[in-house]
């Protein structure tokens, strides 16, 4: 899409920390993935081109719902943001939320090759993280430290 102005986008990205019983939800990329294909990394997705309201909130729930087939509550707080330019090329503006496990049974689905829930002490100690991934790992961890929360929903 061109500008009068020629401004430059990015692809809006949300992902969610989901807890359940004390544990946190992550999820491996699928072999077809454009961008970091086989990561382990977290459930969420593109936000659509919408006119609505409340889109970072209904965009993380769906994603969720399609990626690992669980649903989220309406408590959805900010946790970490970044951008980042993906492996095509594109820039990317992420937000990772915490949210809370409200019902479902995680599996994988779409784009996601296996699901897996951590506790705090196995994501610090986690192996296979990726440099991105092990940032959003030390910003949980981080923002479960703090008692400062920014909540969006």
């Amino acid at each position: 899409m061109k500008t009068k102005d020629n401004a430059n986008f990015h692809i809006v990205l949300v992902k969610a920390w989901v807890k359940k019983d004390g544990k946190f939800l992550m999820a491996q990329r699928g072999s077809t993935e454009l961008h970091k294909p086989g990561a382990w990394s977290l459930p969420g997705g593109k936000v659509d081109n919408e006119v609505v309201r409340d889109i970072l909130q209904s965009t993380l729930k769906k994603e969720v719902v399609e990626e690992v087939g669980i649903k989220i509550t309406d408590n959805i707080e900010l946790v970490y943001n970044n951008s980042f330019i993906r492996s095509d090329g594109a820039h990317v503006v992420n937000l990772t939320f915490l949210c809370h496990w409200k019902s479902g049974s995680a599996q994988a689905l779409e784009d996601t090759a296996n699901v897996q829930w951590f506790t705090v002490e196995e994501l610090r100690n986690f192996p296979d993280a990726e440099d991105f991934l092990q940032i959003e790992i030390n910003e949980l961890v981080e923002y479960l430290k703090g008692s400062g929360k920014t909540t969006i929903a």
